[in-house]
């Protein structure tokens, strides 16, 4: 995959994600690469905004940095419709044995470094505990897995709430040199899971497809497995990976604590989650 070079780099504005867009396509992140992009797009529009002197410098960079971001997205675009179906699952009502792990840990293995998630409902407590029992699965499945992008809608009624348990699930991750980031979109709608790998998962309920339980101390609290389920459809695509293979030790690093050197967590190392 040809990278992107620039000129001219000591007038660069000093925006931390441009740095990080760059060392994820270094790593083969292309997801969270594009993103970052966006996101270094997005803060050059407000600095030749605010400072007239910088126009003609951000006008220079968001040519470049649009023009990559175009690319990546249009190499992603293209797996995608190349994909082919894997899996086509029926989940009916009141099923049990339908938890994160057994309905998706076939696809949730070592080369998954980074995953996208698009989950419009997250705002009520029972949703919050979906996410973090599918993180849980997710990072103890995917050893290398380094990125997490997560996209929902923001919370109208208490969106104080909302940005306070988030920060939350992102700094625990922080301690396992797993980075996240979450965006509110008001317009979205699609529900899916979209893997490095190049697995893309499609939940018709997203992930509450489980039925509430009857009270606190139930079968189901911490085991989704004895959970009923709602009745709801998963089909699951394959394309091309959308990062690059990674080469995996020989012997598995012994539990360490999380490196200060932010430029570790994209050297394929284990998560410090991972266990032996």
């Amino acid at each position: 995959m040809s990278q992107a070079h620039y000129s001219d780099e000591e007038d660069l504005p000093k925006l931390e994600s441009i740095s990080n867009a760059l060392k994820c396509e270094q790593t083969g992140h292309i997801m969270e690469a594009i993103l970052l992009y966006e996101e270094s797009i997005f803060k050059l529009n407000q600095l030749s905004n605010s400072d007239p002197k910088k126009q003609h410098l951000c006008v220079k960079y968001l040519k470049l940095y649009e023009a990559r971001a175009k690319q990546l997205r249009d190499q992603v675009r293209g797996h995608l419709h190349a994909s082919k179906m894997l899996e086509h699952i029926v989940v009916e009502r009141d099923a049990r044995g339908r938890s994160y792990q057994r309905l998706l840990g076939a696809y949730l293995n070592d080369s998954v470094k980074e995953a996208h998630l698009n989950e419009p409902h997250l705002s009520e407590q029972h949703q919050f505990k979906n996410l973090l029992n599918f993180f849980e699965v997710l990072v103890k499945n995917c050893r290398y897995l380094k990125y997490i992008r997560l996209t929902t809608r923001p919370d109208t009624a208490l969106p104080k709430n909302q940005l306070h348990v988030l920060q939350q699930i992102r700094a625990d991750l922080a301690t396992g040199n797993i980075h996240m980031n979450f965006q509110l979109d008001e317009t979205l709608h699609d529900r899916k899971i979209v893997l490095s790998s190049g697995v893309v998962i499609k939940i018709g309920r997203g992930l509450h497809y489980f039925e509430p339980t009857e009270h606190m101390y139930t079968l189901g609290l911490c085991d989704y497995d004895f959970r009923k389920c709602l009745a709801t459809e998963v089909d699951v695509w394959k394309c091309r990976a959308f990062s690059k293979p990674l080469k995996e030790p020989t012997e598995r690093p012994a539990y360490k604590q999380p490196p200060k050197d932010p430029e570790n967590h994209a050297q394929g190392l284990p998560n410090v989650y991972s266990s032996d």
